[in-house]
């Protein structure tokens, strides 16, 4: 087995040589890395984008919700009260989520309201984070408050201190209007949510929805959402009402982002295959280098068996240290990723700006737009969200190290079947 190994590492020794092996050796390694470090940075920014999605959405939705019949949960506080000695249980809120008509200036639109106590967005880190004040404040605590989505104020025309009209309809269909104040518009970054949903005080919502005592429902969030599963059982024991998990409401989402996962595994695997033809050629080529040297070491007692070990061997190792390597390379990729394209936004606009100011005298040249990756007036996120995973980097040394076995197969089986006295009578 030394003798083996002796030879596997001997030949690939990156030393110079007449047929350039040496280059071909050096690049397939390389393609590797790349490949290894680009499936790093590709999988981690999915994975950021997918978790950001599916934070926007639990910050709105909850991790459990409870809804009521009828008018809605009428000992609602008895529930929450019980909710909230649940062990991994961070927060329970009663709220309100209803349907209703909007009245602004310049048009009438349908409207998803939901309505929490005032002081939800200084308790709720996550409604915090992911719904963002473009103007005003999160004020709630005025009667009859209202706070509009970006998308939602620009169709009705409506700012920061203007009163817009809710128009709620009865149960015998008679429209009942009420007049809110806008305190306050937020952006979440997610279309549906700008453009329809508003937010009202947990108390408005009760007069104007003619709910005195109850609660449309209740919201509860855990410690380890991804989780929720292992909750149930003392959540369902503490409130026996039919309720829905984050998971079961947006299923069909959750569904969405793993095909897609799968999907850029599929594609990462293909990118590999191309990987693996490099690996395939380069010992192809090392076989016929030393063709000579393999027939001899046969003829002098080397078994055909420990020929194709050599080879390999020559396969792990160059898919061990490009995976390995590759990997920490896009580790280190995936976290300065953000820094680099800052770097790379202030080179160019530096010199976009130098450029104008030797360029401007001439009295035809107008100043070149600011360079962004992330324009502010076009895109919800200012920088790629990064999630990292360990399970994808384990993942990917696997693929580039089978690869990397498997592209050799056919070059040992080649080595393993050289016939000693014809090679050595040819040449």
């Amino acid at each position: 087995m030394k003798k083996i190994l002796y030879f596997a590492i001997k030949y690939l020794k990156f030393k110079s040589s007449e047929r350039g092996l040496s280059a071909i050796a050096i690049i397939a390694f390389l393609t590797i890395v790349i490949s290894s470090m680009a499936s790093v940075v590709i999988l981690s920014a999915a994975n950021g984008i997918h978790e950001n999605f599916l934070k926007k959405i639990m910050a709105k939705d909850a991790h459990l919700v409870f809804i009521g019949s009828g008018k809605g949960i009428a000992n609602y506080e008895e529930y929450v009260n019980k909710l909230k000695e649940i062990k991994g249980v961070i927060s329970v809120e009663p709220y309100f989520e209803k349907q209703a008509l909007i009245k602004g200036r310049l048009n009438v639109m349908g409207v998803n309201i939901m309505a929490f106590n005032p002081d939800i967005f200084k308790k709720d880190k996550d409604l915090k984070d992911q719904f963002h004040l473009e103007s005003g404040e999160f004020n709630l605590h005025s009667n009859n408050s209202i706070l509009l989505g970006y998308n939602l104020a620009y169709n009705l025309g409506a700012t920061v201190g203007d009163y817009v009209d809710i128009t709620i309809f009865s149960e015998d269909y008679l429209g009942l209007q009420y007049k809110f104040k806008v305190t306050g518009i937020f952006t979440a970054g997610h279309k549906d949510y700008d453009s329809s949903l508003a937010f009202i005080s947990f108390n408005d919502a009760q007069e104007i929805f003619d709910s005195e005592g109850y609660a449309y429902g209740i919201a509860l969030k855990v410690e380890k959402p991804y989780e929720i599963e292992k909750y149930l059982p003392e959540i369902k024991k503490a409130c026996p009402l039919y309720y829905f998990t984050w998971k079961r409401l947006h299923r069909n989402d959750i569904a969405a982002l793993e095909d897609e996962k799968m999907l850029i595994k599929i594609i990462l695997f293909f990118f590999f295959m191309v990987v693996a033809f490099n690996i395939l050629s380069t010992m192809i080529a090392m076989v016929l280098d030393k063709k000579e040297e393999i027939a001899i070491l046969k003829a002098m007692g080397l078994k055909p068996s420990s020929t194709m070990q050599i080879f390999l061997l020559d396969g792990f190792f160059i898919g061990m240290a490009g995976g390995i390597f590759g990997s920490f390379m896009g580790l280190f990729l995936t976290v300065s990723l953000n820094d680099i394209l800052k770097l790379i936004e202030n080179f160019v606009n530096f010199n976009f700006n130098l450029a104008y100011s030797i360029l401007k005298w001439t009295g035809k040249f107008n100043p070149l737009p600011k360079f962004e990756f992330f324009k502010s007036d076009v895109y919800y996120i200012s920088s790629f969200p990064i999630k990292i995973e360990y399970g994808d980097i384990v993942f990917i040394m696997i693929l580039s190290l089978l690869l990397g076995i498997l592209a050799v197969i056919f070059p040992a089986m080649k080595a393993g079947k050289l016939k000693p006295v014809e090679v050595l009578r040819n040449d």
